[in-house]
């Protein structure tokens, strides 16, 4: 037994110890090579592919610029009235309705992207007025207190059609103070006509990019920054490491993607991409005294790590070798007994052993038949649900629409023909039989719409003429299945609380749309919408398990979506105060 407890300590041993000696042996002679052969080609690499990546994304955050050009490029009549609008002493109420087009326009990208700060679009025109993505309506040049982009705009239309500068915007805030906000404006010249320019002015949250740079993986006091062509930085990250004014513009000019500079503070690694788009300088400025400063701590550790691995393997096999003796004895001990005949010895065990695994294994046992006694009970629950539900159905619905039919005939009896009732019943019997078929899944678009129309009907003989609601789709998509009863609860959201206020009609819009695999449903409407506080608790509510009574119609459609389609479907909801409110679902199609 002594000599096999020797062998259990060597074969132990030699487990534990092999595996994390030999890589650890052959890391520390090679750290020095793979110090000087790759460590910097690394570091090159790592600094070049971050820089890639910092200005794919910071130019494609910019890139929101282009899509606004693109789209005055393709809407020339749109913006050419504009002009006019622009140029007329005061503009009629035709176009205003275009300005509230061209309004949505910028708006859009400026509330669905956090990075935006805001967006200015201006013509040239007599009274020098444009639009903003902050205000409503027209804004005369003066009337806000940023008014400096447009010195720029003078300074460099003639000869730059993109071009970028560090701001700070003022603004009034709520009790008529200037606060500024720091950002970076794009400018970006267009042009309608030969006779008809102007500059689209995007500006970009300086915070919001700094902390996108903050949050890369980066060495300890590496710099990461965008510079433009005069030296001056444009955005950095926290690093304490700082490069001047003059040793930026002496980087700027070598042209070189990897430079190794001595700098006022120490010798460092500078790695440069150059932007041809927006004239900028991408740069990372590695200090090497933490290139060197992680090597040297990772032969330490190393050296440590080993010593650490012989005395972890010899503990490990010394507890090991034990714990096997003594599981051999309790075998033996047992195979012993039972060969003899003699009562089975009992054996209290501890910790994760043979006769621990015997124990689970036989708790394993016990769980699976209570996890029988359990599915037998639910068998039954389920059964006893589904007679509860047959008697249930045994309630005929045709009783409801022979009910309808006989209202309708007293009514039309009443005025010698159809009348203001007998039309609310039709309508009201369409409903019902549309909800009470047995249909509960996914029907035609064309179908749902006209159920829809029912419900608008019945809405429209109790509210007259305080809401329209306008559909706009192609036919072609009436094709498409959706989700049965849709629109109802979302056209009922919008008149519940946009017909609230009486000092405005309600317009409410239902708009299909299909972009490649996915079928969007969009519900506006020119309500009183939701203030900020309040989305935020809505949109905790409507994605929780709990029930919220002022928005069950929401909470249910979000639901069922979740149901029918899973994490394919969404369901989004945006909303202005005083401006009005737009829930937008997109599904799956085939």
């Amino acid at each position: 037994m002594v000599t096999t407890a020797v062998r259990f300590f060597i074969k132990n041993l030699l487990t534990f110890l092999l595996p994390m000696l030999i890589p650890l042996v052959v890391l520390s002679a090679l750290s020095a090579f793979l110090t000087q052969q790759y460590v910097v080609h690394g570091i090159k690499s790592n600094n070049m592919n971050m820089l890639k990546q910092t200005k794919e994304n910071i130019e494609l955050l910019f890139n929101e610029q282009n899509a606004l050009n693109l789209h005055i490029i393709a809407s020339t009549t749109q913006f050419m009235n504009l002009k006019d609008m622009l140029n007329k002493p005061l503009p009629s109420a035709e176009d205003y309705q275009q300005l509230a087009v061209l309004k949505n326009f910028i708006d859009s990208p400026s509330i669905a992207s956090s990075y935006i700060d805001s967006i200015y679009i201006y013509l040239n025109n007599d009274n020098q007025r444009y639009i903003s993505s902050v205000t409503g309506g027209f804004i005369e040049l003066g009337e806000d207190p940023d008014h400096l982009w447009f010195d720029s705009y003078q300074k460099h239309a003639h000869h730059e059609e993109i071009w970028t500068e560090s701001r700070k915007i003022p603004r009034y805030n709520l009790n008529d103070e200037i606060e500024y906000a720091d950002v970076i404006t794009m400018y970006r010249h267009f042009k309608v006509s030969d006779d008809n320019t102007g500059v689209i002015v995007l500006n970009i949250k300086r915070e919001y990019i700094e902390r996108r740079l903050n949050d890369l993986a980066t060495a300890k006091g590496q710099l990461l920054a965008v510079v433009d062509q005069q030296g001056s930085v444009i955005f950095h990250n926290n690093a304490k490491y700082e490069l001047s004014s003059e040793e930026m513009q002496q980087v700027i000019s070598s042209k070189n993607s990897s430079v190794t500079t001595q700098t006022s503070n120490e010798e460092a690694l500078i790695h440069m991409i150059y932007s041809e788009t927006y004239d900028w300088t991408f740069i990372s400025v590695t200090p090497k005294q933490s290139l060197y400063t992680a090597l040297t701590r990772l032969l330490r550790i190393g050296a440590v790590l080993m010593v650490m691995a012989l005395v972890a393997a010899l503990l490990l096999a010394f507890q090991l070798t034990k714990k096997n003796y003594a599981d051999l004895k309790i075998i033996m001990s047992i195979l012993n007994a039972a060969e003899k005949g003699k009562p089975l010895p009992l054996h209290r065990s501890k910790g994760n052993n043979v006769y621990s695994q015997i124990i689970r294994s036989l708790l394993q046992n016990f769980i699976e038949h209570n996890y029988m006694r359990v599915q037998l009970s639910e068998s039954q629950y389920k059964t006893q649900a589904a007679q509860f539900a047959a008697l249930q159905s045994q309630l005929n619905p045709h009783f409801l629409y022979n009910t309808l039919e006989t209202i309708h005939w007293k009514a039309a009896g009443y005025t010698d023909g159809p009348n203001e009732l007998t039309s609310i019943v039709e309508h009201l019997s369409d409903i019902l039989r549309y909800s009470l078929d047995g249909q509960n899944g996914l029907v035609p678009l064309n179908v749902e719409i006209a159920n829809t129309k029912s419900y608008i009907a019945i809405q429209k003989t109790r509210y007259g003429e305080r809401f329209d609601i306008w559909w706009e789709y192609e036919e072609e998509l009436e094709k498409y299945q959706v989700l049965k009863l849709i629109f109802q609860p979302l056209i009922e959201n919008s008149l519940q609380h946009g017909l609230s206020r009486s000092d405005q009609k309600l317009a409410v819009k239902i708009k299909i749309q299909r972009h490649g695999n996915l079928l969007r449903l969009a519900v506006i409407d020119n309500g009183d919408g939701i203030s900020e506080e309040r989305m935020v608790e809505l949109r905790t509510r409507l994605f929780s398990d709990t029930a919220d009574a002022n928005h069950i119609g929401l909470i249910n459609t979000q639901r069922r979506i979740q149901l029918a389609y899973g994490h394919r479907s969404e369901l989004c909801i945006k909303s202005r105060p005083g401006r009005g409110t737009l829930i937008d679902i997109k599904l799956p199609i085939s």
